[in-house]
């Protein structure tokens, strides 16, 4: 018992101490610091303002920059500062060139509904703008200026389908990631999309105190209370890109519409990858405005298609090589088989024409590439059948994505099976004979062709292409190749005949032979539709293809050209792949004189 009224005994002093400091401090704050903290309250204020965290910029294979951050300036209102929003409304008016009306909404607007939280209101406003906001400060109480970045693009807008573009983040982003603030900006499309987690940044925080004029003030009240946090910068991205090769391809679709790609064959890398027409990264760079957006999306040239991954179209006469390839190995010819072309062939009733109507005469397997002869490969579709032509498309990767980093199409690769799925119809022999050069149900996007280009290069090796170098790369490389066991001694001989196809008099890729280097390729012209009446318009012209590879000994690169509506793939597409690969050929070597 004695015990027990000890404890008691104690156990009432600890309480009437704490009471007694309890009671000391709040005598201290409201009496006696009482005037001087109602004082504080009235003429100071407590922000809290976000400290930015800048994004990872995106470099080339060389470490060159493509994609930094540059200040921008933003104009931030503090709801419960706002005391005149009649005045505040009509001094921004003037300063930003908006309606007065629309301000002062927007002002009554955040203060109904965010009340404690800073917003902007005003993003990336210029030079002149700052200076008159910081004059006038004494009526724009609740006003202030946000330091924050925005995306800047060293070599304007090339790659700029790689790259993507950065937007305001949508309400299913916030529920998925509630880390996401509502006037954040992620990536939308391409790589700042993609790779959003590695390029994004954290945020960080600081309070600081401003008197009624919003001029900072020190003051020791709160401090230990006021924690701070710095922000921290997103990580750089690495791509396989070379920029410089990148820009010269996207100069050289300067005015077409069309693809191109280039890749490493030995290791999948992307060297270059343009495709035109685009859009203007600079429309995004800090907030594009509804009327640019709509102008975009409505553009009947489609600047957000990428039609090196995304366009898909029938390949013509680049095809020929996968043709030849199936025809040899399951010796439906041999390379001395010859067929006589008199510029027609007949399938059952209909008559299949050769892109040469006078014909080319007596046909040996190597000139039925060097000089792409139709009738050839009509008469070794009648012998191959669908059955095992299709099977060799697959071989190749059409009809498939390749496992690019990027969104990319399948295509079409047509069998007997695909046909009857579809059309509820059978396969006819004629549909083979168009299948074998590149026409009919067949459809491919230039990076399937690029792939199928590259295998034939390096000996069958079918690579996975690749955008991304550097910490995000994936280190397991196991699914990045799948081996294709090519018959060697075919695969020379198709490599020779496509160096004949560039570099021996009368090959349709004459206009691709370089004095620097040997180039081996193979044109295509893809027949957009039957030409009748509608002969005269642009858009029913011919698709213009180049593919290749160089060196020709010791392959590096393979190249390949799309242009939508250009015309011979000799004339038009094979001059553009002999500039890439020359170009690739002077950054290795850039002793060497073009």
């Amino acid at each position: 018992m004695q015990n027990f009224k000890s404890r008691l005994i104690i156990s009432a002093i600890i309480l009437s101490q704490f009471f007694l400091i309890f009671f000391g401090r709040l005598f201290y704050l409201q009496i006696l610091k009482g005037e001087e903290f109602e004082k504080f309250s009235a003429e100071n204020s407590i922000r809290l303002l976000k400290v930015p965290a800048p994004r990872g910029k995106i470099l080339d294979r060389n470490g060159k920059e493509i994609v930094v951050n540059r200040p921008s300036f933003n104009l931030v209102v503090f709801p419960r500062e706002i005391k005149d929003v009649e005045a505040i409304s009509h001094k921004l008016s003037e300063i930003l060139g908006k309606p007065q009306f629309e301000l002062e909404i927007t002002l009554k607007k955040l203060i109904k509904q965010n009340f404690y939280t800073p917003t902007p209101i005003a993003k990336d406003i210029t030079r002149d703008e700052l200076a008159i906001v910081e004059i006038n400060r004494d009526v724009l109480k609740g006003v202030d200026i946000e330091v924050n970045y925005v995306r800047s693009y060293p070599h304007g807008n090339s790659g700029s389908l790689i790259l993507g573009y950065l937007g305001l983040a949508s309400e299913d982003e916030i529920k998925e990631d509630p880390s996401i603030e509502a006037d954040q900006q992620t990536g939308k499309f391409g790589i700042e999309r993609n790779l959003e987690k590695n390029l994004v940044g954290e945020k960080g925080q600081k309070y600081i105190v401003v008197d009624a004029l919003g001029r900072k003030v020190e003051t020791p009240f709160f401090k230990d209370r006021l924690h701070d946090k710095d922000s921290s910068p997103g990580n750089d991205v690495q791509l396989t890109i070379d920029i410089d090769l990148q820009d010269t391809a996207e100069s050289l679709l300067e005015d077409k519409s069309g693809a191109i790609v280039a890749m490493d064959i030995n290791t999948g890398e992307i060297l270059a990858l343009a495709s035109r027409p685009s859009f203007d990264l600079r429309d995004f760079s800090s907030s594009i405005t509804r009327e640019k957006w709509l102008e975009i999306t409505n553009d009947e040239d489609f600047p957000f298609l990428n039609r090196a991954t995304q366009g898909t179209y029938p390949p013509g006469s680049v095809f020929k090589i996968v043709t030849a390839y199936a025809a040899l190995n399951e010796k439906a010819i041999d390379y001395n088989t010859k067929f006589y072309c008199p510029g027609h062939y007949k399938i059952g009733k209909r008559k299949f024409h050769c892109w040469k109507r006078a014909g080319h005469g007596w046909v040996d397997f190597k000139r039925s590439l060097v000089k792409s002869c139709d009738v050839y490969y009509y008469q070794v579709a009648e012998k191959l059948g669908i059955d095992k032509l299709s099977k060799y498309i697959k071989v190749f990767g059409f009809g498939s994505k390749t496992g690019f980093d990027l969104f990319e199409k399948e295509g079409v690769a047509p069998s007997r099976e695909w046909k009857l799925r579809n059309f509820k119809k059978p396969w006819y022999k004629g549909e083979t004979a168009i299948t074998s050069i590149g026409q009919g149900y067949l459809n491919v996007t230039p990076i399937q062709v690029n792939v199928m280009t590259a295998a034939v290069a390096n000996n069958g090796i079918i690579l996975k292409p690749t955008l991304i170098k550097g910490p995000v790369e994936e280190s397991d490389d196991s699914d990045k190749i799948r081996q294709v066991v090519l018959e060697r001694s075919i695969v020379k001989k198709i490599n020779d005949a496509l160096w004949a196809v560039v570099n021996e008099r009368g090959g349709t890729g004459g206009r691709a032979k370089s004095k620097l280097l040997d180039i081996s390729g193979k044109t295509g012209t893809a027949q957009v539709v039957a030409l009748g009446s509608e002969k005269g318009s642009d858009k029913f012209k011919d698709h213009a293809w180049f593919t290749s590879f160089a060196p020709s000994e010791y392959p590096e690169i393979a190249v390949t050209v799309l242009v939508e509506n250009g015309g011979k793939g000799g004339s038009v597409a094979a001059p553009i792949a002999k500039e890439i690969i020359e170009k690739y050929h002077q950054i290795k070597n850039p002793s060497d004189d073009i």
